[in-house]
């Protein structure tokens, strides 16, 4: 399996896109799986993607195999570059704010505030929001008497020349600016005529941090938005190109940015200004930062990455018996730490003694052993012993597979195959009254709780279906 992003970026395209597509590569990368990374544009993409190794490439030119997961993030493929990528792939995601065209069979993403949507098959609202890696765990600014500090950030190429005008509006302002300045500006000779502080080609550490260090933003309004959201950082939004009106719309719903016009607009800055007073109030950003922070959490990439290796997964996985050839397989499973650690049998598992159990096992009919297989990985395991009335369960997965949603899709399978194959409809599962996960877990599956056992050590579940 391999997964490949796809989208442009650079001078002609803006930056917005790559920003929010490395989040999806890190947000991988996370899970073991680095995917190929693939802009159409220019080098001017560098200072974002640090520490990312992509290559600038007209994609549209590529041909895909049936084994691929592809993330698209486009304003300007056309709708048959799509349909070849539905076609001739495992998984097709599309990164979509706008919902541009009527999109083949696949996933679509709209992470934009308040999204909506009537198709079935998609991942939508804000938190689905790509935030790069390092605004996934953040804290949240401090709120203020005063606002001391305003961080002023127009995008990578500052495409209407706005930051010098705002420097000129602020100018008598007593508070202090910071000033980001992308890449791609073709006009910091003339920011620098002002005595401000200049951020240049800020990486993502280097931005959050100018935003943890304001009370203020004068922000364009596009993907900077949910960064300074996730920091709860109070802003007053300009529109810089079109496509940007619904992000503006949805965001004064959700009662977060003030918004001050569109960057043509002749009381632009009166407005600006207007709305700076507004927000002198601390108790009106205060109740600002409540309304972004409760819209982002800054785990979107995770969501979409955790979403598309879920249904990968499930789509190319065999749920089968265990066979002889799967003993080693099973004993790294079983010996994994934290699988040791919610077992009832915490020791270490030699190999030797592991091999008479498994090839006891092959041969035991009061006990069934089912496994989840992925090419040549076995996902996870699901163990069922009748020594009592019902069936015990028990799951584990490798730990190169968790945190993908699989234990539910493992259990599901379990459970339907003891029903299909014994009959059963009542089964049973002993829990540590320590591992609150695995608690958690199969009460949201439908097992209730029943009775402590093992002196009070473990509770009993049942699940009656």
């Amino acid at each position: 399996m391999n997964v490949i992003i796809l989208t442009e970026g650079g001078k002609d395209y803006g930056f917005g896109h790559v920003a929010r597509c490395s989040s999806i590569y890190q947000a991988f990368r996370k899970f073991c799986i680095t995917p190929q990374f693939i802009v159409n544009g220019d080098k001017s993409i560098d200072a974002i993607l640090q520490n990312i190794d992509y290559t600038i490439y007209d994609w549209q030119n590529m041909e895909f195999a049936d084994d691929n997961i592809v993330i698209i993030d486009s304003y300007h493929a056309p709708l048959e570059f799509y349909q070849k990528i539905a076609k001739t792939t495992a998984l097709a995601i599309y990164i979509d704010d706008n919902n541009r065209i009527d999109y083949p069979d696949g996933t679509v993403v709209n992470g934009t505030i308040l999204a909506t949507t009537k198709r079935k098959d998609a991942l939508y609202g804000s938190k689905y929001i790509p935030l790069r890696q390092d605004f996934w765990n953040t804290k949240i600014i401090d709120v203020n008497d005063e606002i001391r500090n305003v961080l002023i950030t127009l995008g990578g190429n500052d495409l209407r020349n706005l930051t010098p005008k705002i420097l000129n509006l602020l100018k008598n302002e007593d508070f202090a600016k910071k000033v980001i300045i992308g890449n791609s500006f073709d006009n910091v000779g003339e920011i620098e005529e002002f005595d401000d502080e200049l951020i240049y080609s800020p990486d993502s550490r280097q931005m959050l941090e100018a935003m943890e260090s304001t009370d203020l933003a004068i922000s364009s309004a596009g993907q900077t938005l949910y960064e300074l959201a996730r920091v709860g950082v109070p802003t007053i939004a300009v529109g810089v190109v079109d496509n940007q009106i619904n992000n503006i719309k949805n965001w004064q719903k959700q009662g977060f940015i003030e918004f001050a016009g569109f960057w043509d607009d002749e009381d632009l800055g009166e407005n600006i200004l207007a709305k700076l007073e507004l927000l002198k109030d601390s108790d009106l950003r205060k109740e600002k930062q409540n309304r972004a922070i409760s819209a982002v959490d800054g785990k979107g990439s995770l969501r979409i990455a955790k979403t598309a290796l879920n249904k990968y997964y499930r789509k190319n996985s065999i749920f089968r018996e265990i066979k002889k050839e799967d003993c080693l397989k099973i004993f790294e499973i079983a010996n994994d730490e934290e699988v040791r650690k919610s077992s009832f049998s915490c020791d270490k598992i030699d190999l030797e003694t592991h091999k008479k159990w498994f090839n006891r096992i092959l041969n035991d009919d009061t006990t069934g052993f089912m496994v989840l297989e992925y090419g040549q990985d076995i996902i996870g395991q699901l163990r069922f012993d009748f020594d009592e009335k019902y069936p015990v369960i028990s799951i584990s997965l490798n730990k190169k597979y968790r945190g993908l949603g699989l234990s539910k899709y493992l259990l599901n399978n379990g459970i339907n195959y003891i029903k299909e194959n014994y009959n059963q409809n009542t089964l049973i599962a002993d829990i540590k009254k320590s591992n609150a996960r695995s608690i958690s877990f199969f009460e949201a599956m439908g097992f209730k709780k029943e009775y402590e056992i093992r002196n009070g050590s473990a509770l009993r579940f049942i699940y009656r279906g």
